[in-house]
C-alpha cells in the first residue's frame, strides 16, 4: 500500500473509544469503536489502532494525520481531581478567586453555597510586583521568597498579576527566573493564555491551566508511547475548545486551550456533514450518556462563544459554544419531594449503567424508557456485541408506573417526553437570543442517543429536518480528523475610540495577523492557506459589556479607521437590539483575529443508487409505543440504504453505533453522501 494514505480521528468517552480513518483523496471512510479504559484511556486508543488498521489490511505507515479530540482535561475539572497547584498574585489580591464577580450560583437560593476555588487560598502566594512594572531588577529576588514558601509537593504554578494584560514580559521574567530555580515546574502565565483586561476571568484561566498541566502532560506522553508501541509515527495534534488543532506539544503547556475539546469536534464534524447535504443553518444535538449537547451552525461554520463555563468557572477564552442539559441515556428519572416527575442530572454513567445494562443499575433511565417503548431491541444493541435486558428496564420502570399509575410504557413514554422538555428548554432560549427561528434550521443528530431522540425533539420545537449522519456515534472522532489549525490572538486597547488613529488600530491588527501566521507556522507544515478572521470588542461609553463587532471578509487594512469600526459597531448593535445610538461615544476595549489554516479537507464516499423498491430493505417490524398507543414500525439496516432510498415513519434503522426512530408523519432519505433526511410530510 502507499504511505500516508489516510487520516486519523479518536475521541475518547467514558463507555467507547471511537476512532474515524477517512482517506486524503475521500474514497474510503472506516469507523470502529473499542471499550474505553478509563484508568489508562491511551491503552484503548492503542488497541482500537491495532484492531481497525488490522481489519482493513493497512499499516500504521500509511496514516498521515492522526487527531485527538479528549475530555482529559475537562473531566480533571469537573471531578476536580487536577494536581495541587499555586496561584501567584499582585500585592493585596489574594483573594481574587474567593471574591469571583460577587454572585451567587443561585440567585433565588438563599441558601446556595459558593463554590470551592480550584486552587486553596493556602496555596496563593502575594508578591510585590505588577504587571506594567517597568523595573524589573528585584525579580530574582522574589522569585526566591516565592520558593521559599512554595511547599515542595506543588508542581504546577500560575501567574496573574494585576495589569498583565498590557504585556507579558513580567509574567514571564518571574516564570524564567522560577524555572531556573526549580527545572519541571509548571508555570502558566495569565498574559501568555489570554491577555484580556478583568483580573478574575484572566485569572480563573490561568489557574485552570495550572490544575490540569501535569494530568495532560503525563497523558500526552503516554499517549506517545502507547501508540508508538503499535507503530504509529504520524506526529499527534490534540483539537481545541475553538474547534481548531494544535500540536500535542502545545496541548501540554496550555491545555486550557483542550478544555472543551471532545463536544467542539463534535460540532466541527457536524458542520462538515451537513454541508456535504447542502445544509448550511443548523442546530446539532449530540446525547451520550450524561447530558444532551446542542450548538449552532451558522453559514457551515460552528457559532462560537467567549462566555463559557467549565464546571464552576468560567472560560473567556473562544470556544465552540456549545450547551448542555442532563438529558443524557444515562440521565435518571426520579421524583421531588412534591411528588413532581423530574430527569437528571444525576446520571447512571457507564458502571453501573442504565438499569437495562444488568450491571447492577436499578433506577430508571432514558435509555431504559426507549427499551421499554420498543425504540431499541435488546439483542441488537451496539451490533448485538452487548445484549440488554428489557425486564430489568421494566421493573426499573415500573417504580415510576406506579407512582403515576399507569402502564409500565405510559412511563416510559413521560420520561421521554421530560427528556424532550429539558432539551427543548434549552435550546429555544439559545436561539431566541440571536434571533434564529427553529423552522429555518435542520436538527444534525449525533451520539449514541441523538438520532433516537431527535423526531421526539424536532416535533416539540417545530424542525422540520432532521439530518442523521452516516456514522453519528463516531461524529466527535470525524471532527477531529477534519478539523483545521485556527490560532485566536487579542489585544487589550481599553478607551476612547476616536481617541485611536488608524494607524494604532492597522499596527495592531497587522502585530495580531503576524502572530497568527508564526503560531500556524510553527503547528503544521501541511497548512494549504491561512484565513484571518478581525473583529474588535465595542460598547457605548458607560455600559459594563461589549458587544463582538466583525470585520467584513476581503476588507483591506488601510481601510480600518475610528470611522469604519464606529459603523460596524453602530450596525451591530441594530442587528443586535433593534436600536442604537450614532451621537453616543463609543468605547474600544480590544482587537481580536482568528487565523485559520486551511488543512486538505476529504470528501466522504458516494453510496450508490438503488434501482429496486426500498420496501425490500425492511428486515423486520417492531411493536412499539408512541403516542399513548402501540404501533406497528418497520425495521431497516442502515448498511443496506442506498442513495435515493425513501422510508416512511413510524420506522426504526439501526446501526452499529445507534438506532434513528422515525416518528409517524415523517419520511427519511438517504442522499448520496450515505447520510438520511427525515423531513415532515407535507
Amino acid at each position: 500500500m502507499a504511505s500516508e494514505r489516510f487520516q486519523l480521528g479518536i475521541d475518547i468517552g467514558g463507555t467507547f473509544t471511537d476512532l474515524s480513518l477517512i482517506a486524503l483523496d475521500g474514497s474510503e471512510y472506516f469507523t470502529h469503536k473499542v471499550a474505553s479504559t478509563p484508568s489508562a484511556p491511551s491503552k484503548a486508543v492503542a488497541r482500537g489502532i491495532s484492531e481497525l488498521l488490522s481489519s482493513i489490511e493497512s499499516s500504521p505507515r500509511t496514516i498521515a494525520n492522526f487527531v485527538h479530540g479528549t475530555t482529559i482535561a475537562l473531566n480533571a475539572v469537573l471531578e476536580r481531581r487536577g494536581a495541587r497547584c499555586a496561584l501567584i498574585v499582585s500585592s493585596g489580591n489574594r483573594d481574587i478567586l474567593e471574591i469571583a464577580r460577587l454572585r451567587k450560583t443561585g440567585i433565588f437560593n438563599l441558601k446556595s453555597d459558593v463554590p470551592a476555588p480550584i486552587i486553596e487560598r493556602r496555596d496563593v502566594i502575594e508578591v510585590p510586583l505588577r504587571g506594567d512594572d517597568k523595573d524589573r531588577s528585584s525579580l530574582e529576588a522574589i522569585a526566591d521568597k516565592v520558593l521559599a514558601v512554595l511547599p515542595s509537593e506543588i508542581d504546577s504554578a500560575a501567574i496573574c498579576l494585576l495589569n498583565a494584560y498590557k504585556g507579558s514580559d513580567v509574567e514571564r521574567g518571574l516564570a524564567d527566573a522560577l524555572c531556573a530555580r526549580r527545572p519541571g515546574l509548571h508555570i502558566s502565565c495569565s498574559s501568555d493564555l489570554w491577555p484580556e483586561i478583568r483580573e478574575y476571568e484572566r485569572g480563573s484561566v490561568a489557574a485552570l491551566n495550572a490544575y490540569v498541566q501535569p494530568i495532560m502532560s503525563a497523558y500526552v506522553d503516554n499517549l506517545k508511547a502507547d501508540t508508538s508501541g503499535v507503530g504509529l509515527e504520524a506526529p499527534l495534534q490534540i483539537t481545541q475548545s475553538n474547534g481548531g488543532v494544535l500540536a500535542a506539544s502545545s496541548a501540554k503547556t496550555k491545555p486550557v486551550n483542550t478544555m472543551l475539546s471532545g463536544p467542539a469536534s463534535g460540532v466541527v464534524g457536524a458542520a462538515f456533514v451537513s454541508s456535504l447535504s447542502g445544509v448550511h443553518d443548523a442546530v446539532t444535538l449530540d446525547i451520550g450518556g450524561t447530558s444532551a449537547d446542542f450548538s449552532i451552525i451558522r453559514d457551515g461554520q460552528p457559532v462560537h462563544s467567549t462566555e463559557a463555563v467549565v464546571g464552576d468557572f468560567p472560560l473567556v477564552m473562544p470556544s465552540v459554544d456549545v450547551f448542555a442539559v442532563g438529558a443524557g441515556g444515562g440521565s435518571i428519572a426520579w421524583f421531588d419531594p412534591f411528588g413532581v416527575l423530574k430527569l437528571g442530572p444525576m446520571s447512571a454513567g457507564a458502571e453501573p449503567g442504565p438499569a437495562c445494562y444488568g450491571r447492577g443499575g436499578n433506577r430508571p433511565t432514558i435509555t431504559d424508557a426507549y427499551l421499554v417503548s420498543g425504540f431499541i431491541d435488546p439483542d441488537r444493541f451496539v451490533g448485538g456485541t452487548m445484549q440488554l435486558s428489557r425486564e430489568n428496564a421494566v421493573k426499573a420502570v415500573g417504580g415510576i408506573a406506579e407512582q403515576l399509575g399507569c402502564s409500565a410504557e405510559q412511563a416510559s413514554e413521560a420520561i421521554l417526553r421530560l427528556g424532550t422538555a429539558t432539551m427543548t428548554s434549552a435550546i429555544l432560549p439559545m436561539m431566541t437570543k440571536r434571533g434564529l427561528d427553529p423552522r429555518d434550521f435542520t436538527l444534525v443528530a449525533f451520539g449514541g442517543a441523538g438520532p433516537t431522540h431527535a423526531c421526539l425533539l424536532a416535533e416539540e420545537i417545530g424542525i422540520q429536518q432532521v439530518l442523521v449522519p452516516p456514522s453519528p456515534g463516531t461524529m466527535c472522532a470525524l471532527g477531529a480528523t477534519i478539523a483545521d489549525y485556527k490560532s485566536n490572538h487579542i489585544r487589550s486597547m481599553r478607551g476612547p475610540l476616536a481617541a485611536f488613529s488608524a494607524a494604532d488600530l492597522q499596527a495592531c491588527f497587522a502585530e495580531l495577523e503576524q502572530e497568527g501566521r508564526d503560531r500556524l507556522s510553527a503547528e503544521s507544515e501541511r497548512i494549504e492557506v491561512v484565513e484571518v478572521v478581525r473583529s474588535a470588542d465595542l460598547r457605548y461609553r458607560g455600559q459594563a459589556f461589549d458587544v463582538d463587532v466583525t470585520l467584513p471578509e476581503g476588507v483591506r487594512l488601510d481601510e480600518i479607521d475610528p470611522d469604519y469600526l464606529a459603523r460596524l459597531f453602530h450596525e451591530t448593535y441594530e442587528k443586535l437590539y433593534s436600536n442604537h445610538d450614532p451621537a453616543s461615544p463609543i468605547e474600544l476595549m480590544a482587537l481580536r483575529v482568528v487565523s485559520t489554516g486551511r488543512r486538505p479537507r476529504p470528501d466522504l464516499p458516494r453510496l450508490n443508487e438503488r434501482h429496486a423498491a426500498a420496501g425490500s430493505l425492511e428486515v423486520g417490524e417492531r411493536r412499539l409505543f408512541y403516542g399513548n398507543r402501540f404501533r406497528n414500525a418497520a425495521v431497516y439496516r442502515r448498511d443496506a440504504l442506498m442513495a435515493g432510498d425513501t422510508i416512511a415513519g413510524p420506522a426504526i434503522v439501526e446501526q452499529f453505533d445507534t438506532t434513528t426512530f422515525i416518528v409517524p408523519g415523517f419520511i427519511g432519505a438517504c442522499d448520496a453522501v450515505g447520510n438520511l433526511l427525515v423531513s415532515k410530510a407535507e
